[in-house]
């Protein structure tokens, strides 16, 4: 052994320089035993050292000298010195073989698992990291990886809780279980600042300790959850904005709601430009979560609208009806598209880092397009981002071509129901009339209900109140045949009944659908004390007569529904009208009860019983406001009234 060989070595020349003592040169045996070899073979050193040293000096008369025994007791405590730094290099290899062991044992384990695996030392450092970690956390090496601070690792990241606030670093699983807080878990959403990557993990973490209940390390666990949530935050996404787009009628507003939702949640700017009827292009919609960069960006847009010969865009977009996807958007492509340099630094102060534009395709074409933006976020877009930005466009197209269509076919409806009532009514001497009539369906669909008061040639008028069964096309074409009948026979019969009859011949000879409906019937003039009314029912609710001291009584009798038997029952009534008495005329719509609200006949009376005094269009709007009111606000059925009134002398 080497050491041995140096003490001997030592020894020898101490024996042979007469005139020195040189025991003290014994201790660098044990050291150098300590350096190269174990804790017992040293001490063995250490021994044989200091048994030499006790009679070195014997060739000198220094033996048994104070500086002898110095020397001897040096070579005991370096020795002693030796065994011990012999001991901690020992327990030190064993510490590095142990750790050795426990990475291969952990590499065998979990070297080859897909989820990334990390060991924490107690204070905060990684210690080990499996190739999925090293991926996860982007470093080449675990030599480089466990020569990183944690708070430089961290630096790396923008951490979020799984709602998208700012993620506390406190509550990182890792440092709770190395608090002593034991096994903890949570979901941690990150956000590579140097690529924009946006990733979701469960980060579970386990303390270990050792067999005397100290704390070695905490393992953590971190299964990648990304394609998870991300199809679970897109199908929240998609059911809210459908359910955004369902909600109204109105194309524009439904389509700001939506560029507001996807805001800050889909990117961090969001606009919708829509190809107007004329072809002009129009912003409807500019969404950005500050109110301060919206203002930026509003103004922007009006002090730079965009060129509709641009080859890049909203415009090129909507022309050509293909996506743009930029996931990294160069400074030379905002170069290109800024029209001089205040454009530009404009555009640079909102930061833009990647973008997308979409087309709005529906069965018709492309109605617009929406684009959609990253900034100060640093999140950078992907195809799963243009995939679902995409699917949106396309539902908000199709919910603007099916507003359009439902404005179109209301517009033609409302056409159609203005056609089948009278524009204006006449001015009657002696009598005040007024009517109301609400359709429901929003207009969407014409017929049913009518009404009509006209010349009958000479000095009388006719009055009619009518409901066709069913809406629609063919209601309409019922309601038309009935009015335009029924002032075909106002002509030549002069009797109400006689009118319903002829009309009720028509319905059988020339509708085959069997569709009925009931009408009001009255043919009135003037006489000196008032007004002579005659009257016949169809089937249809009896007018009420309102007399000036409040009480109110049905007038005439019910009859048999026109268009169903080819010998209809119709009763004549005559009655004359009073001044200040006012006759209330109007369809079932009025008197509607389902068993979940609504007005019955007897309620009807007791709210015209409160308009006596009242003129005729007071009355009227008294009628419907009752109607609706009885229906919160949403009647079932169209709503007709028509009152006349005979003016006071």
């Amino acid at each position: 052994m080497l050491a041995l060989g140096v003490v001997s070595a030592l020894a020898v020349v101490d024996l042979l320089v007469a005139d020195a003592v040189l025991v003290e040169l014994l201790v660098a045996g044990p050291l150098l035993a300590a350096v190269n070899t174990d804790a017992r073979r040293t001490q063995i050193v250490a021994l044989y050292a200091l048994v030499l040293s006790v009679p070195l000096g014997l060739a000198s008369d220094e033996f048994g000298s104070l500086q002898h025994l110095v020397g001897v007791l040096s070579v005991a405590i370096g020795g002693g010195l030796a065994v011990a730094l012999s001991r901690l290099r020992s327990r030190e290899r064993s510490a590095r073989e142990s750790a050795t062991r426990a990475r291969d044992e952990l590499d065998a384990m979990l070297g080859g698992i897909a989820d990334a695996v990390t060991g924490q030392a107690p204070d905060g450092s990684i210690i080990y990291a499996n190739d999925a970690a090293l991926e996860t956390l982007g470093f080449e090496t675990r030599e480089e990886l466990e020569s990183t601070s944690p708070a430089e690792i961290l630096a790396r990241f923008d951490l979020y809780t799984e709602t998208g606030e700012p993620y506390p670093l406190d509550r990182l699983p890792g440092r709770r279980s190395l608090s002593g807080a034991g096994d903890a878990e949570d979901i941690v959403r990150f956000r590579v600042r140097a690529t924009g990557e946006e990733r979701w993990s469960v980060v579970k973490s386990t303390p270990v300790h050792d067999a005397d209940g100290f704390l070695r390390m905490a393992i953590n666990v971190i299964e990648d959850i990304t394609a998870h949530k991300r199809a679970e935050l897109a199908e929240r996404f998609m059911s809210e904005s459908s359910r955004l787009l369902a909600s109204s009628l109105d194309p524009d507003e439904v389509l700001e709601q939506v560029a507001n939702l996807a805001v800050p949640e889909v990117a961090d700017w969001c606009a919708v430009d829509i190809l107007r009827i004329d072809g002009e292009v129009e912003r409807v919609a500019l969404a950005h979560a500050d109110p301060e960069m919206l203002e930026k960006g509003v103004e922007l847009s009006r002090r730079y609208p965009p060129r509709s010969d641009q080859n890049f865009g909203a415009q090129h977009v909507i022309r050509t009806g293909r996506s743009e996807f930029v996931a990294e958007i160069p400074q030379s492509l905002i170069e290109a598209l800024t029209e001089d340099e205040h454009h530009l630094e404009l555009v640079n102060e909102l930061g833009m880092r990647s973008g997308m534009t979409v087309p709005m395709t529906a069965r018709s074409g492309t109605l617009g397009a929406m684009t959609f933006v990253t900034g100060p976020s640093g999140r950078r877009f992907d195809e799963r981002d243009l995939e679902l930005a995409e699917e949106l466009a396309r539902r908000c197209a199709t919910a603007v071509e099916n507003a359009r269509l439902y404005g179109e076919r209301a517009y033609i409806a409302r056409t159609l129901q203005e056609s089948l009532l009278p524009a204006e009514l006449p001015d009657i001497p002696g009598i005040e009339s007024a009517a109301r009539f609400r359709p429901t369906g929003e207009g969407q669909e014409m017929g049913g209900d009518f009404y009509d008061l006209f010349s009958s040639g000479g000095r009388g008028w006719t009055v009619v109140m009518g409901d066709v069964c069913g809406k629609g096309p063919d209601a309409a074409a019922v309601t038309a045949l009935a009015r335009y009948t029924l002032r075909a026979a106002a002509m030549r019969e002069r009797l109400p009944s006689r009118g319903l009859h002829v009309l009720n011949e028509a319905l059988l000879r020339q509708r085959t659908d069997r569709r009925f409906c009931t009408v009001a019937y009255a043919y009135l003039e003037s006489i000196d004390s008032g007004v002579r009314l005659g009257f016949a029912s169809g089937g249809h609710p009896l007018p009420l007569l309102l007399r000036p001291d409040g009480s109110v009584e049905a007038v005439g009798a019910p009859g048999t529904l026109l268009g169903v038997v080819p010998d209809p029952t119709f009763e004549d009534r005559s009655i004359e009208l009073a001044p200040g008495d006012a006759l209330v005329f109007y369809t079932d719509g009025v008197i509607e009860d389902r068993g979940d609200g609504g007005l019955e006949e007897d309620s009807l009376a007791t709210v015209l019983a409160g308009c006596a005094g009242m003129g005729a269009d007071a009355i009227a709007a008294c009628v419907e406001d009752a109607a609706i009111s009885s229906r919160n606000g949403h009647p079932r059925d169209d709503i007709a009234v028509l009152v006349l009134r005979v003016a006071d002398r």
